[in-house]
C-alpha cells in the first residue's frame, strides 16, 4: 500500500530497476538511509552489522554494500570510511522503503487542537501551520500564503480620511486583507461613505474583479471611483505573489550541512524570497498530493544540494498555497512526508470553511 503511494506522489523520478534489488540489499538500504540520517556520519559494514543484528556477517554486508554502491544506490565520501546514500538511494527508499507514513492520530490530534484555538485569521494559521512543520519535521519548514486564482471580495470598508482622500479596506473570501489610498472625484465625509460601503459590502460580497466592475454602469461617480479601486487591488492581490513564511532556522544550524554561516544565510535568502515558490508552484501543478524532490531533481539550480517534501493546499480552482519542509538531502523523508501531507490536508479544510 504505501508503494503505491510513493509511487504515485513521485511517478516522475521513480525509475524501473533493469534488475530489482534484493530483500537483503533492501533491507542492507533502508538501514544505511536510517542510520546516516540518525547520525549524520558515513555507515560502514562492521557498525551497521553490531548495530543491527541482520544476521549475516561483516563481509557479506560488505559485498551488498559495494553490489549498491556499484549501482548508484550508495557512495564513499572518503576511500577509507563508510558509505552513505545518494540521490538515487533516498529515492528508492521513499518510494519503497519507509513503510507506514501517516502522522501519528496523536500528533494530529495535538496539531487539530493547535489550530482550533486560534481565529479564523490566516495569517495566524499560515505562522502556526510553519511552526508546526518545522518542529514535526526538525527541518525548516516554508509555507505561503495562498495565491487567489480567481480572488473574491468578502467585505470592505471606506473610512475618510480628507475631504477628496480616503481608504479601502479590502478583505477576501481567502482571509487576505489589503488597505489602498483612493482619491475621490468629489469631497466624502465618513457619513457618506459608511452607508456607502454597507451597500457595497452586501452587493459585491463573492464578486471578482470583472463582476465589480460590471456596477459601475448606472453608479454614482463615487461610487464608480471605488469599484475601479476595488477591481485593481483585488487584480493586484493576484499579480503580486505570495508572501512567504519560515520557520525551524534553528534546526538547519544544527547539521553539518548548514554549519557554516555562508551556508545558512544563502538557505535563508533563498526561503525568505518568492523565488521558491515561483520555482516550485509548476512542478506541483503536474500532479495532487505531497511531491519529494532530491538533490538533482530540484526544478531550479540553487535548490540542487536540498531535499524538499512540498504539496499545495486550498480550495481547487480558487485559491492555491505551498507548504513543505526543506533540509539537506539526509532528512527523515518518512517524518517529513507525514507532516507535510497532514498540515495540508488541515489547512484545505480551513480554507474551504473560510470560504463558507
Amino acid at each position: 500500500m504505501h508503494e503505491q503511494r510513493a509511487g504515485a506522489a513521485n511517478a516522475d523520478f521513480v525509475r524501473a530497476e533493469e534488475t530489482p534489488l534484493t530483500e537483503r540489499q533492501r533491507l542492507i538500504l533502508r538501514l544505511i538511509v536510517r542510520e546516516y540520517v540518525a547520525t549524520g556520519r558515513p555507515v560502514g559494514s562492521r557498525s551497521l552489522w553490531e548495530s543491527s543484528g541482520i544476521g549475516v556477517s561483516p563481509a557479506t554486508i560488505r559485498n551488498e554494500m559495494a553490489a549498491l554502491e556499484e549501482r548508484g544506490y550508495l557512495e564513499h565520501l572518503h576511500t577509507s570510511g563508510g558509505r552513505v546514500p545518494t540521490d538515487r538511494g533516498y529515492r528508492y527508499f521513499v518510494a519503497h522503503l519507509m513503510g507506514d507514513i501517516e502522522l501519528p492520530s496523536s500528533e494530529q490530534l495535538t496539531i487539530l487542537h493547535q489550530f482550533r484555538q486560534i481565529e479564523l485569521q490566516l495569517e495566524q494559521w499560515i505562522e502556526l501551520a510553519a511552526a508546526t512543520l518545522a518542529r514535526a519535521a526538525g527541518n525548516v519548514s516554508v509555507v505561503s500564503a495562498p495565491i487567489p486564482q480567481s480572488p473574491r471580495l468578502r467585505h470592505l470598508e471606506l473610512v475618510a480620511l480628507q475631504p477628496r482622500l480616503g481608504l479601502i479596506i479590502l478583505v477576501t473570501t481567502d482571509g487576505a486583507v489589503r488597505q489602498v489610498m483612493a482619491h475621490w472625484p468629489d469631497d466624502a465625509d465618513q457619513e457618506t461613505l459608511s452607508p456607502l460601503a454597507d451597500s457595497l459590502a452586501v452587493a459585491l460580497r463573492g464578486s471578482t474583479p470583472d463582476e465589480i466592475e460590471s456596477h459601475a454602469v448606472g453608479a454614482s461617480a463615487l461610487a464608480r471611483a471605488v469599484l475601479d479601486q476595488i477591481a485593481n487591488a483585488l487584480r493586484g492581490m493576484t499579480a503580486g505573489g505570495a508572501a512567504v513564511r519560515h520557520s525551524g532556522l534553528e534546526h538547519a544550524l544544527t547539521q553539518p550541512e548548514f554549519s557554516h554561516s555562508a551556508e545558512a544565510q544563502e538557505l535563508l535568502a533563498l526561503l525568505g524570497g518568492g523565488s521558491f515558490v515561483s520555482a516550485m508552484l509548476p512542478r506541483l501543478e503536474e500532479g495532487p498530493g505531497v511531491r519529494v524532490f532530491i538533490g538533482a531533481e530540484n526544478p531550479a539550480d540553487e535548490l540542487r544540494r536540498l531535499g524538499i517534501v512540498v504539496s499545495t493546499y486550498g480550495v481547487d480552482g480558487e485559491v492555491v498555497g505551498v507548504l513543505g519542509v526543506v533540509g539537506p538531502t539526509r532528512m527523515a523523508y518518512d517524518r517529513s512526508i507525514s507532516s507535510v501531507r497532514y498540515v495540508a490536508r488541515l489547512m484545505s479544510g480551513l480554507m474551504a470553511d473560510l470560504r463558507g
